[in-house]
């Protein structure tokens, strides 16, 4: 299958017909916990991989995963290093089992950067200061109190996006942050325009309404500050070209160079996250088995909600991998 070399997440030979039916997909911001590595506690991967995180960004990874603090875990400047971090573990620990290779990666708004490192675009440590500088950009960009998110349940993301607009009034505006399924929306924007787009989202027959408890308005115009800071910082930094496809949030297209690709990120932190076609993409490309690389479920549940014929797992612990290498291998 070609050497795989973990240290910076590059492989080579994925094009095994074998394993044509397999998508892998990283989640982003919202699916940490304290404890999330506690299915890999003794694996020396995981622990040689949050070491190298902890001394590349000065921060004691292992204290926010393994602590009692949820709020210091859930400040945006902890949260999305962390994430990646456990997300490109896991990755780790599934190429060292000499897992078969996805035809088709995507990561969840942070996850983007998962996917784009696990895939050789950009190394760990790169990734980790990008993330770093990301998740400040993005705080900073509102200050707090002025906006915020919620997610809509039970209508469809094409009447979100009606109730948006027409609630929505110049200066002030409220925009679909996340398509996660068809009947699951994330919308975000002004504090004000929120509180109308859940009341007229219920009297036009949502299922459920949920503030989101966030520090930011994010995927929205009012990050537009955040995504010129982060155009002027990609222009510095070397991409290289992906050994997998990923497919990206703004567009649902798999990108092709590098200069798209760093575009693509800039615009993707006021864009849009189109996760419900992501996964019908997959679905196109004939993708059978879908493997969530990083702490939680929220993924996979969402899969099982757009599609569920595509079978969905979780890298929870290490005997879930273990699982999904052998069902793999008996393809």
């Amino acid at each position: 299958m070609g050497v795989i070399s973990y240290q910076d997440v590059v492989f080579f030979n994925f094009w095994d017909l074998n394993y044509m039916s397999l998508g892998c997909v990283f989640p982003g911001q919202g699916s940490q916990s304290l404890g999330m590595l506690n299915g890999f506690k003794h694996n020396l991967i995981v622990k040689k991989t949050i070491e190298e995180a902890s001394d590349i960004l000065k921060v004691d990874f292992f204290k926010l995963i393994f602590g009692d603090d949820i709020e210091e875990l859930n400040l945006t400047i902890n949260t999305q290093p962390v994430v990646l971090s456990v997300s490109i573990a896991l990755w780790r620990v599934y190429c060292d089992k000499s897992g078969p290779m996805p035809i088709l990666m995507a990561g969840h708004s942070l996850g983007e950067y998962s996917a784009l490192t696990a895939s050789g675009v950009m190394k760990f440590d790169q990734a980790l200061k990008l993330v770093r500088f990301r998740a400040s950009a993005m705080q900073k960009a509102v200050p707090e109190g002025v906006g915020s998110m919620a997610a809509i349940m039970g209508i469809s993301g094409e009447d979100v996006k009606k109730i948006c607009d027409n609630c929505s009034i110049p200066g002030h505006s409220v925009e679909p942050a996340n398509y996660n399924s068809n009947d699951q929306t994330v919308v975000s924007g002004s504090n004000e325009i929120i509180d109308k787009v859940c009341i007229e989202a219920k009297n036009s027959g949502a299922r459920r309404v949920v503030k989101l408890a966030v520090s930011a308005p994010f995927h929205s115009s009012l990050m537009a500050p955040a995504a010129h800071k982060l155009k002027n910082r990609l222009k510095e930094e070397e991409f290289s070209l992906p050994t997998i496809p990923v497919i990206n949030n703004v567009d649902v297209k798999n990108l092709k160079s590098t200069a798209q690709i760093k575009v693509s990120l800039a615009d993707q932190a006021m864009s849009s996250v189109r996760w419900y076609e992501t996964i019908q993409k997959f679905n196109d490309n004939g993708i059978k088995i879908i493997v969530e690389c990083g702490p939680g479920k929220v993924l996979s549940g969402l899969t099982k909600r757009i599609n569920p014929n595509i079978q969905s797992h979780s890298f929870t612990n290490e005997k879930v991998i273990n699982e999904v290498i052998s069902i793999l291998a008996s393809k």
